[in-house]
């Protein structure tokens, strides 16, 4: 019995894997798509978030048969609540991952040019967000508390950066009003990077709550 339920708590975490791999690839291809404005990829996005979506109620599911089949505490308690809010962080950065390519898809279907100097600031947030979602899943998989701290206050570059796509949008709107409308979506693509960067420290909190039980706030 007690190899049973080691096992099904194995495959419980390697839903989690599977799921954050698609998510990870899914932020990576959203800014391919925008960097190349490329519809291809932003439809093909959209058919893979349907399967995020799967896998998170795949591990509500699993969560819930665990918690009343196996009646579990302490560690393993925490491990299945964590895995659980885990899935669902990550099934909110794919759905930020495809509002980037809705954006981007309707960039392309106006004709629109790319405003470079935008351009280069939301490619400075994605690198920062790619690499602190990357190391997170890593660090959840080590339940190393140190680097998710250190993960989580990359956030504020992110925050920074954002603020820095506020000011340079609004001149260049200010300086020609026919970019206006592109400003927006601009914006729109800086939000959702900063969105995912919430979600990222979220996830962080859960890996120092998994180790310690203790619940901490470092979305501040």
């Amino acid at each position: 019995m007690r190899e049973t339920y080691v096992h099904d708590l194995q495959t419980f975490q390697n839903m989690l894997s599977e799921q954050s791999i698609l998510v990870i690839e899914q932020v990576y291809q959203a800014m391919d798509a925008f960097n190349k404005i490329d519809s291809q990829i932003v439809n093909k996005l959209k058919e893979e978030d349907s399967y995020v979506n799967q896998l998170t109620n795949a591990i509500e599911r699993e969560a819930y048969r665990l918690i009343a089949l196996q009646q579990p505490v302490a560690e393993d308690l925490r491990l299945i609540f964590s895995v659980m809010n885990v899935s669902l962080d990550l099934e909110r950065i794919g759905d930020h991952a495809v509002l980037i390519a809705k954006n981007i898809l309707r960039s392309a279907e106006e004709g629109t040019e790319k405003i470079e100097p935008l351009a280069e600031i939301i490619n400075g947030m994605a690198v920062i967000t790619q690499e602190m979602l990357t190391k997170t899943m890593d660090a959840f998989n080590e339940r190393n508390t140190d680097r998710a701290r250190a993960i989580a206050a990359e956030d504020e570059k992110v925050d920074a950066k954002l603020k820095e796509l506020y000011h340079e949008t609004s001149r260049i709107m200010e300086k020609d009003r026919d970019n206006i409308h592109f400003g927006i979506n601009y914006i729109a693509i800086g939000n959702s990077l900063e969105r995912i960067g919430d979600y990222i420290t979220n996830i962080c909190e859960r890996i120092i709550y998994l180790e310690s039980a203790i619940i901490v706030d470092l979305n501040r």
